[in-house]
């Protein structure tokens, strides 16, 4: 029984220090004699202490004056239970690394607010002020740090920080949605900001600020209009967030919060808010600040089986490549980034780490059950504390931890030595048991040798829950990043290009690789680079329909020059050398398709059940007006037809083979 008492205040000058990977408790408080009753009461002119604990504090914190301090050092994070919001002037502190030089970017998203005196039980904004310089930071048990100078030169300096690129993305729909926000622009809790790095190795940034907790939301939405058609997609919009809290967060719980119960997930019923993979921005030193000098791209997460908490999910490193002006690829890829797969699959973002989200697609061509098109989605995704666990940082691609950006972390931890791995969350999940017995995903990298200058990552993975091997599976599947490479390779499913590709593992499985080739004759080698866990007895070919011809790229390489242009129907990869002669080919009898006029529905009927993947319906223009992912050999299938124009359209009809039967059929617009 914990006795009633009045606030836990903690001493002047009073350091916690505890043995490592403890867990140190806030326990719950009952009764105040003030207005406030917090778990955690820091008085005036007094300090809390952590060193490579995590501190648990059940509901919220009070920081009463600017001389309330809470220091996290080490591995010391914060962790915070119910949807209670921090309060007063003091401040949390701590550290993070730049981890890139000063001609470089990190992706950022601030565990801590502007602390605002009287504001109480509320997340506040963060600006440039929030950034301090340790006078110390080799020292752990140092707590003296100064505001951070900033300057309007393009170049940072050893003790200044340049304001000229913090930027901001929101709901953007390409390279003009960067907003400059300097050190003075106010960043809403939750969303991300990009700043480059310093000429110092490593250099150490000290967080300060009020704690941000709890339950919010940040805005990723995709009205039907491509705002910036010169760049990026023109289906989605994507914003910069991040990791929020000032511990390390789950993406995967992350994504799963934020995907359809009907997916997997447990948000919305049967709307997906975000696509289920998110981008990390890794960058080359180049010396330049000019965009078109740049060497960079986005690596990819997405979470696999939602289903199942074991799986950690599916990560591909970034392929590089240089920009134009606006931000598109201007033709030379360079090379890729770090594997981060052996390190938990990059699952786990340690604190501070800044990620790219996207909106779905284009929700205006996609129909819902009933036939009619749906409301916009994509408009928000939402963090809450479920998504927080403790674990250490170790950002090294081979390591097993939390992970910032790229490099080494000695200064924020402050010694080499090693440690064990401990994680732990009030939220139901066994962490341990992740770390130590994932569930085991096979996994096929292919490599593509683009014009002998780099290579283009994709990933076959085999999961035994995915839904559909020839279809698009949330959260199973990623789509490749809006980077517009000149030359590119690419998994294909639903007409959408892939980076990651799940399936059920089935030997007589075909998937669809796309190449897209940006001069007269480019020059493609393919060839499987790793097998992570995949049976001996599996084969990989990569069959080309022009030339009937199967190439072994398991023990060999598949060689070709395209011309320019985009070839996505002429290539499969492949598990076995024989075409499947149990397939029969359709044929215009197989399905009946008409307009029933007198209730305003086009009737596609399938007499012979056979296996449909999706129907989809252009106008006599070849323009889309609506799909259906049907995964189903149902008898009949409808589409409203009340909001058509009088014409003649064409219903392709695609089966889970991949044959696709194409048909005519008049609209009556009655």
């Amino acid at each position: 029984m914990i006795p009633q008492i009045p606030n836990f205040r903690i001493a002047s000058n009073c350091i916690s220090k505890n043995l490592k990977f403890t867990l140190a408790f806030i326990l719950a408080i009952t009764y105040s004699f003030n207005t406030f009753s917090q778990d955690l009461y820091v008085d005036d002119d007094s300090y809390l202490y952590a060193r490579d604990v995590v501190l648990f504090v059940n509901n919220d914190i009070r920081l009463e004056t600017d001389t309330s301090m809470l220091y996290m050092r080490g591995d010391a994070q914060l962790m915070q239970d119910a949807d209670i919001k921090n309060s007063d002037e003091g401040e949390l502190s701590v550290y993070q690394n730049q981890t890139v030089g000063a001609t470089e970017y990190n992706f950022w998203c601030s565990p801590v607010g502007v602390s605002v005196a009287g504001t109480a039980k509320a997340n506040v904004a963060f600006n440039g002020s929030n950034i301090h310089n340790p006078d110390d930071d080799a020292d752990l048990t140092n707590v003296v740090s100064t505001d951070y100078t900033y300057t309007s030169s393009y170049n940072a300096t050893a003790n200044t920080l340049s304001n000229q690129w913090i930027f901001t993305l929101i709901s953007a729909g390409g390279y003009n949605g960067w907003a400059l926000q300097l050190d003075t622009g106010s960043i809403a809790t939750g969303y991300g900001f990009t700043m480059k790095g310093s000429p110092n190795t490593d250099n150490v940034l000290d967080f300060r600020g009020r704690p941000n907790n709890g339950n919010f939301s940040v805005a990723c939405e995709f009205t039907g209009t491509d705002t910036d058609p010169n760049s990026g997609a023109d289906d989605h919009v994507e914003t910069l967030t991040g990791n929020p809290y000032p511990s390390a967060l789950d993406l995967k719980e992350f994504l799963k919060a934020n995907v359809s119960v009907a997916d997997g997930g447990a948000g919305h019923p049967t709307i997906s808010y975000i696509n289920a993979q998110i981008y990390f921005w890794e960058q080359q030193a180049t010396g330049s600040h000019y965009i078109t000098n740049y060497q960079g791209g986005y690596g990819t997460y997405t979470a696999g089986d939602l289903t199942d908490d074991m799986d950690n999910g599916t990560y591909v490193e970034a392929t590089f490549s240089t920009y134009d002006a606006q931000g598109g690829s201007n033709g030379d890829d360079v090379g890729t980034g770090a594997d981060y797969g052996p390190n938990n699959e990059r699952r786990f973002a340690a604190v501070g780490q800044g990620f790219i989200i996207s909106s779905k697609l284009n929700p205006y061509n996609v129909a819902m059950p009933d036939g009619t098109e749906a409301s916009p989605v994509g408009n928000e995704a939402f963090f809450t504390n479920a998504m927080r666990l403790y674990l250490a940082e170790d950002s090294t691609p081979g390591g097993d931890g939390s992970i910032f950006a790229k490099g080494g972390n000695a200064k924020k931890t402050g010694d080499s030595e090693k440690k064990e791995v401990i994680a732990m969350s009030h939220n139901g999940i066994d962490y341990q048991s992740i770390l130590n017995n994932p569930t085991i995903i096979p996994e096929i990298k292919i490599h593509t040798h683009i014009n002998n200058t780099f290579y283009k990552e994709n990933l076959i993975a085999f999961r035994e829950g995915t839904p559909n091997n020839t279809t698009y599976n949330n959260s199973f599947d990623a789509l490749s990043p809006a980077q517009d490479l000149a030359n590119d390779a690419y998994l294909i499913s639903d007409d959408k290009n892939l980076v990651i590709k799940s399936i059920k593992y089935d030997s007589n499985t075909r998937l669809p690789i796309g190449f897209k080739a940006n001069e007269i004759s480019t020059r493609f080698s393919v060839k499987v680079f790793k097998l992570n866990d995949v049976p001996a007895d599996v084969n990989v070919y990569l069959f080309d329909k022009d030339n009937n011809t199967y190439t072994d790229i398991k023990n060999g390489a598949f060689e070709v020059s395209l011309p320019k242009g985009i070839h996505n129907d002429r290539f499969e990869i492949t598990f076995n050398n024989q075409s499947n002669l149990n397939v029969e080919t359709i044929s215009n009898d197989d399905f009946k398709v008409f307009e029933n006029s007198g209730i305003s529905q086009l009737e596609i009927h399938n007499p012979q059940l056979l296996d449909i993947a999706s129907i989809t319906l252009y106008d006599v223009s070849g323009k889309l007006v609506t799909k259906r992912i049907i995964s189903s050999n149902e008898r009949k299938h409808t589409i409203d037809s009340r909001r058509l124009s009088t014409g003649t359209y064409i219903v392709e009809i695609k089966l889970t083979d991949q044959q696709v039967l194409n048909k005519k059929v008049m609209i009556s617009g009655n």
